[in-house]
């Protein structure tokens, strides 16, 4: 009995790590488990009071008054963010809005960026930047007014960050 019992613990071994393994994701319509995905966006966006500070600096390592954004693909988006206290939100909503639809995206700071700390006299600020990699699904081409929503319900705000082109070049 004492002989088998290296061989048994041997086998539930491996069953085991087998099962932590993850199987490979597709680039074709989902997101990985710690990456998130834009989804439908029904809530309000333009009639939300202004409020913080942003900026949407980056999208896909482009200058983002230049980038556009292709459908059923990834994209980043780098920029920092500061809520109405000029302080760095726990998180916000990045939101891309348009007459047809809206399709949003939680995103978080945490990104130094010395500049913006610098820029606005305030310490707090160091650690505002993002780079937020998200999959972006089949959305319709176009021009989109680009959000960052902090809060919730009467506390929630909205900071504007210009505008992003959908669709193939």
């Amino acid at each position: 009995m004492r002989s088998r019992l290296p061989w048994f613990a041997l086998a539930v071994g491996v069953m085991l790590a087998g099962c932590h393994r993850q199987p490979p994701i597709s680039n074709e319509g989902i997101a990985a488990a710690t990456e998130p995905a834009f989804a439908k966006y029904a809530g309000p966006v333009s009639d939300l009071p202004a409020g913080g500070r942003c900026s949407l600096d980056a999208v896909d390592g482009k200058p983002a008054q230049q980038a556009r954004v292709r459908p059923r693909g990834w994209v980043t988006f780098g920029g920092w963010m500061a809520d109405a206290a000029d302080a760095v939100p726990d998180g916000a909503t990045l939101v891309l809005n348009s007459a047809a639809a809206s399709y949003a995206v939680p995103i978080v700071a945490g990104g130094e960026r010395p500049d913006v700390a610098q820029a606005f006299g305030k310490p707090a600020l160091l650690r505002s930047g993002y780079n937020q990699r998200a999959w972006l699904p089949a959305i319709q081409p176009g021009s989109y007014r680009v959000f960052l929503l902090y809060g919730r319900d009467k506390a929630a705000s909205a900071c504007a960050m210009g505008t992003l082109v959908a669709g193939e070049p």
